[in-house]
């Protein structure tokens, strides 16, 4: 009976470390690059030397900082990304690189540090040429600008609804503003007074973000567009919010580039932007955590990202986070009803920009990515959607 069987007891096996000097040689679609703690060229393999013309002993001992476009370059991108991958363990980047032959394709790619205990020894490369799907993603980014036709009943009736509310709180802000204007305001009623006006205020800023949203999608949301250091706004925004984490003993920490992000776009909603992202990120992320934020440049893209090793997104919630009125625990949401990340989305939509979201699950933290055009078209100094 010893023939009737596979026997693989004679198939010699491989070592970790053998296969994975074998997927170096052999890997056709992906390029691995390995750097010392200095950013310099110490391996090229894989697809490396297919996929960016240099063979391995032209680029040892180089900087990575070869295959960078000169615009990338001028901004301090290189060194960026060692930056934020040094600070949180990794950084990925969907941007054009350069061949040796002067030919420019689009790259995904992600780049790794790498420590012995805790020294940092060099950092490990990751690349995939991904420029045939570069015009399949402008095309189904193009199809989404006309996603929101359908909800402009929806978006009238929320604007009538903020409206009314609105007038209805002014009144009961008023009588608080003369109670205590007044002196009638005994021991006794001091608590309850300062919880309605609380309560009033956080129902305006309920108010003010759903009415952006019903702004929005009516047409009515004006954009007025200035030119300014986006690194530089990051700073001040991330300082707003600095307290709040602070007082959940969080760590905030704020990446940009040396170079300054020139960033055509409404200064006003840009900050509304990301004040809201930082805002849930403090908010969802537990005592002691650690909150991202960080920004760099993709061709003619602003690119800022909020990451968090917080809570946490379920998978089921992913695909419609940034619909009105999502939350997945609506009784624990904290003084909000689901509508700070919908209005993100509008006011990204509204620069013709995108927003994303990524998160491994429960408890293993978000990254919200938003991506900016860094000029206006012509024509378009002050304009809606």
């Amino acid at each position: 009976m010893g023939g009737t069987q596979n026997d693989h007891s004679s198939t010699p096996g491989v070592t970790p470390e053998r296969a994975l000097e074998l997927l170096w040689q052999q890997a056709p679609d992906f390029a691995f690059v390995l750097l010392d703690a200095a950013g310099r060229i110490t391996g090229w393999r894989g697809a490396a030397e297919a996929m960016l013309g240099h063979g391995e002993d032209e680029v040892i001992g180089q900087p990575l900082d070869i295959i960078f476009v000169p615009e990338d370059l001028a901004l301090g991108l290189a060194d960026m990304e060692r930056t934020v991958a040094l600070a949180m363990g990794h950084s990925e980047d969907d941007r054009w690189h350069v061949r040796k032959d002067g030919t420019r394709i689009w790259v995904a790619g992600s780049l790794v540090a790498l420590h012995e205990g805790d020294r940092h020894v060099g950092y490990a490369k990751t690349m995939c040429d991904r420029t045939n799907l570069r015009a399949q993603m402008e095309t189904t980014e193009n199809r989404l600008d006309h996603a929101h036709d359908a909800l402009r009943g929806r978006d009238v009736f929320f604007g009538r609804l903020t409206h009314e509310v609105r007038n209805a709180l002014g009144p009961i802000r008023s009588v608080t503003d003369v109670v205590e204007r007044r002196g009638l305001v005994t021991a006794e009623l001091t608590m309850p007074l300062n919880v309605v006006k609380r309560q009033v205020a956080q129902m305006e800023r309920m108010m003010e973000d759903l009415a952006e949203v019903a702004r929005f999608g009516a047409g009515k949301l004006q954009l007025v567009k200035s030119t300014f250091d986006l690194g530089v706004d990051l700073r001040e925004i991330a300082a707003v919010v600095t307290p709040d984490a602070k007082a959940k003993l969080q760590t905030l920490e704020v990446l940009t580039p040396p170079a300054p992000i020139r960033l055509h776009a409404d200064k006003a909603r840009v900050h509304q932007i990301v004040f809201n992202l930082l805002h849930n990120a403090v908010k969802y992320t537990p005592r002691g955590g650690r909150i991202w934020l960080h920004c760099t440049v993709e061709i003619d893209q602003a690119v800022i990202k909020v990451s968090d090793d917080g809570q946490g997104i379920p998978s089921d919630l992913l695909p419609v986070i940034f619909e009105l009125f999502t939350q997945e625990n609506p009784h624990q949401a904290q003084g909000g009803f689901g509508v700070g990340l919908s209005l993100v989305k509008d006011l990204v939509d509204a620069h013709q920009g995108f927003v994303e979201v990524r998160s491994d699950g429960k408890g293993r933290g978000s990254e919200f990515t938003v991506r900016l055009p860094l000029r206006a078209p012509s024509m378009e100094d002050a304009s809606g959607p």
